[in-house]
């Protein structure tokens, strides 16, 4: 709404969609700040399903073989796909929130992990390891979501 609110005020110093970005960024960052403020915003818990994801590798830290990564196609024809987008978007939605909110704070909006941990009062080593695991449900769903179900 803020976008659409200050549409005239786009002065194109950047791309829109970096300008909208940015307008979304600053308004999570906002009701993160306010929900910290009022003891809501709680903090992050280690995962606790960490075979799931253990399971996708060797001892040696190698992928298995059922667990390397699918070829997505080119990538500028993926990034187009209407379809694509909706599956990361549902994807997104199935990520547990703290995961979520660490890799949308770190991927979509660009901040430093630095920032991540101040925010959010977690250890770095904790940040890194909640943006692997999102990075790798994020991989396993999107295969599974746009793969499969661009052969239906």
């Amino acid at each position: 709404m803020a976008a659409i609110e200050k549409d005239a005020t786009f002065a194109g110093r950047s791309g829109y969609d970096t300008w909208v970005f940015g307008i979304l960024k600053y308004k999570i960052l906002d009701i993160m700040r306010y929900q910290k403020r009022q003891g809501h915003l709680q903090p992050l818990d280690e995962e606790g399903d960490d075979e799931v994801i253990d399971r996708q590798f060797r001892k040696n830290g190698r992928w298995e073989a059922h667990s390397r990564p699918a070829n997505w196609g080119d990538p500028d024809a993926v990034v187009e796909s209407q379809h694509f987008w909706r599956v990361f978007d549902a994807c997104m939605i199935a990520l547990p929130e703290n995961a979520a909110r660490v890799f949308s704070l770190r991927e979509l909006m660009g901040l430093s992990t630095e920032e991540i941990c101040r925010l959010l009062e977690i250890r770095e080593n904790n940040c890194w390891v909640i943006l692997h695991r999102a990075r790798l449900r994020l991989r396993q769903c999107i295969e599974k979501g746009w793969l499969e179900g661009e052969t239906s």
